[in-house]
């Protein structure tokens, strides 16, 4: 699946660029020189809320947001839109060595909130920066003032936002059924196609849960890649069970946007892994087993560490390429995450001051609940 849509892709993204287009030292770079997976990796990053000092574990406080861009306009940084950056993954070689390997990020914005339209547009569009917003349509609809409005949305895709979808009512998408799925995808696609008279193809899951069966109804609606919040850099070769629907991007917020974070996120490369168990991200199994295959390009797996969301570090067991891990203790219903690390260094690379570039895979969970449990799975996002 994955070979196929990449082959397609370059395509695809014809069609979709004319959809909806109406100092940095503290985040110094590092200097390895072309590591496998870094020539058609982009590093995707997921905000929410601007500026909304309230809610700090959903935004980001506009002074770090200005040290982000500031960050972002290095010469050494390529900013990119999201549709590029998956053209460059589709691109079967890496580039030649007469091309300086350099990093490339792409800004992701879910759910509308009207900060974005208030405080981070604005300053993305004085220096120049694209991006894509990932609007949930129920949400606009309800009017409420903390989400931008529909002539807000039009308004800044006129001006070369890319917008993506959410799903309607921003719903935990793996846990209802197939009917309610159906209804929630398809009312979505309707509220764009009247509000904006173009389709989006691109989708952002809803609190980062997907499956298998999600992703066949998008893919069966005219989608053509699905994003979560789970860690890693874009590369065909390091996506999970999903393929082109299980996209990895780095939450950020205020938590999670210091400088250090953030320059983490960026200097990252793909883990590029293939044989991935289970194959489906919403399990049955409270405790599955969880098992992959690192491509050779990777180097050696001695200090490649993995760890799940309120367990910490991760029991191993590797036999050549092959990695199995062992969880401590099953996952508590709803989302649990599981980040693989893995140092990338090269001799005489290195310099002091200048940190070790980092492959990740990220994998986000999702166990259904029993019948009739209605606790909340989580703050939105």
């Amino acid at each position: 699946m994955n070979r196929q849509f990449f082959s397609l892709l370059p395509a695809i993204l014809v069609m979709l660029g004319g959809l909806l287009t109406l100092p940095a030292t503290a985040f110094a770079l590092t200097s390895e020189a072309n590591p496998a997976g870094a020539g058609r990796s982009s590093t995707v990053l997921a905000y929410f809320r601007f500026g909304e000092d309230a809610f700090p574990g959903a935004s980001i406080r506009l002074d770090q947001f200005e040290g982000h861009l500031r960050a972002l306009t290095n010469p050494n940084i390529d900013v990119i839109d999201l549709p590029a950056a998956l053209a460059l993954a589709g691109q079967s070689a890496a580039p030649t060595p007469a091309q300086p390997d350099r990093r490339r990020v792409v800004i992701t914005v879910d759910n509308a909130y009207r900060s974005f339209y208030e405080h981070a547009w604005p300053r993305l569009k004085a220096v120049g920066l694209p991006v894509t917003l990932f609007v949930a349509t129920d949400l606009v609809d309800g009017g409420a003032s903390q989400y931008m409005s529909w002539d807000q949305i039009r308004e800044v895709a006129s001006e070369g936002v890319t917008i993506g979808l959410r799903g309607a009512a921003h719903a935990h998408l793996p846990g209802l059924t197939d009917l309610d799925l159906l209804k929630d995808i398809r009312h979505a696609l309707s509220r764009a196609e009247a509000e904006l008279g173009a389709t989006p193809r691109l989708f952002s899951y809803p609190y980062g849960e997907f499956s298998n069966r999600v992703i066949n109804v998008l893919a069966g609606h005219g989608f053509v890649a699905g994003f979560g919040l789970h860690s890693g850099a874009l590369d065909p070769n390091s996506l999970p069970s999903g393929g082109s629907f299980s996209l990895p991007r780095f939450p950020i917020t205020e938590k999670f946007g210091d400088a250090d974070r953030f320059r983490l996120a960026i200097n990252a490369l793909p883990l590029s892994v293939e044989g991935m168990t289970p194959r489906d991200m919403a399990l049955s199994d409270p405790q599955p087993q969880i098992g992959f295959t690192v491509d050779e390009a990777m180097g050696r797996l001695d200090r490649l560490n993995c760890f799940a969301s309120d367990q910490g570090l991760l029991g191993m067991t590797t036999i050549g390429r092959r990695v199995e891990l062992r969880l401590a203790a099953g996952f508590e219903p709803g989302r649990a995450r599981v980040n693989c690390t893995m140092p990338v260094t090269q001799a005489g690379a290195a310099t002091d001051g200048e940190p070790e570039r980092w492959r990740w895979l990220g994998l986000n969970f999702y166990l259904s609940r029993p019948a009739g449990d209605r606790a909340v799975l989580g703050p939105r996002p």
